[in-house]
């Protein structure tokens, strides 16, 4: 299951496929994958009103892979993954937090960068590929959303389309679906009855968790809009 992940993700998560030697850094470790191709067109049109990032993955690789395309960009980061010491993780969130710092992308792993911190100086928060666990995402996205967040906060998930990733989307929100109606289902219990407004009401519910994504599909006129 983790291969077909990767192969949503980047090419050169595959031992072989990167050109080389010498292996150096260039357009193609952009054209080579369509989810390079967006981020390399959305973070430059987010870059000129003053966005600061995080990008999430769950492949510390992967992470390296983002690393080489910022510095090909010349682009200044942190990054926090799971082998990263308290006092660096501590050190690169104040960095990043800092008044007019110029690092103003975040590079995290998902789960190592999922709890216990707060970014909330970053407006976008970008989700490279998808946990299997919603709950995961979700504590990812908080980070941006903390106390002292002064700008709207938008999520960008990336998926690739008629692939796997679409089945973990798919998923995901079933279960947050099921989730709140488990939650609703609670709270009707203390009612001896549920009237026929409240059942649709969770039905509807549920089905609008499943399909919100396929209603944010980010397309060429997004990027200018």
């Amino acid at each position: 299951m983790i291969t077909f992940t990767e192969y949503c993700n980047h090419p050169y998560l595959f031992q072989g496929v990167e050109p080389g030697p010498p292996y150096t850094t260039g357009e193609n470790l952009i054209t080579n994958a369509g989810k390079m191709v967006l981020l390399d067109k959305l973070l430059p049109k987010l870059k000129e009103r003053d966005s600061r990032f995080l990008i999430f993955s769950q492949m510390t690789r992967l992470l390296d892979i983002l690393e080489d395309y910022l510095l090909y960009h010349g682009y200044q980061y942190c990054q926090i993954d799971g082998n990263t010491r308290g006092e660096e993780r501590d050190a690169s969130i104040e960095t990043f937090n800092q008044p007019g710092s110029q690092k103003f992308i975040f590079l995290l792993s998902t789960r190592a960068g999922g709890l216990g911190i707060n970014l909330a100086t970053a407006d976008v928060v970008i989700l490279y590929d998808s946990d299997w666990n919603p709950q995961v995402d979700l504590q990812a996205q908080d980070r941006a959303h903390r106390i002292g967040q002064k700008k709207e906060v938008q999520v960008f998930r990336f998926c690739t389309e008629f692939a796997i990733e679409e089945k973990v989307i798919e998923r995901a929100y079933k279960k947050l679906a099921l989730d709140a109606l488990v939650i609703q289902q609670g709270r009707l219990a203390e009612q001896k009855t549920v009237n026929k407004d409240e059942l649709l009401q969770m039905v509807r519910f549920g089905a609008k968790m499943v399909f919100t994504s396929k209603d944010s599909t980010i397309t060429d006129r997004s990027y200018h809009s």
